[in-house]
């Protein structure tokens, strides 16, 4: 598992009943607007929190994880069954994607709220061509969908019993055997 006894306790502690925080962090994610609460909320966020939240949403290679849990955003981008054409708009969209998370979790360690890239200006406009449109567009939904489903994850991890990782490796090879 990509995440620690003491990571895991601690998204136990954070978000077992924090579901609002949770989407919170979400909101703030897809530069949501909030309320002046709302921000207040992100003052001093604990930097144990950050790093575990940088290591959910912006993944980097960690060559100490566990086999076959080597991950980063790029690795998942089909580079055998295309060509450069057909993959460039994939790359250049994913550079977006990681440029703005990176441009997110800066501003939640500068406690800010603004970024360069903004959200709402990668939906459609009649103002940019076909090609960055859909750039833009991949980018956008790809954000969303990523950002989306990592906090669900972050939801599940939190609800899980407190068990560390060889209980979980032992339940996990015993329910198997079955």
């Amino acid at each position: 598992m990509r995440y620690s006894d003491s990571e895991l306790l601690f998204l136990n502690n954070m978000f077992a009943e924090g579901y609002d925080l949770l989407v919170l962090i979400r909101k703030f994610l897809l530069q949501g607007e909030m309320t002046e609460h709302e921000k207040k909320l992100f003052e001093g966020f604990n930097p144990d929190l950050i790093k575990i939240l940088r290591k959910t949403y912006l993944p980097e290679i960690d060559l100490n994880c566990p086999i076959g849990q080597i991950v980063d955003l790029w690795s998942n981008i089909d580079t055998k069954n295309k060509d450069v054409e057909s993959t460039a708009p994939d790359m250049e969209s994913r550079k977006i994607l990681v440029d703005y998370l990176k441009e997110r979790f800066d501003a939640l360690t500068e406690n800010r709220f603004d970024s360069k890239i903004k959200f709402d200006e990668l939906g459609y406009s009649e103002n940019k061509s076909k090609y960055q449109n859909f750039i833009d567009l991949s980018a956008r939904n790809s954000l969303i969908q990523h950002i989306d489903f990592q906090t669900g994850q972050l939801w599940i991890l939190a609800g899980q019993k407190k068990e560390n990782i060889h209980e979980i490796q032992k339940r996990l090879f015993r329910d198997s055997s079955k």
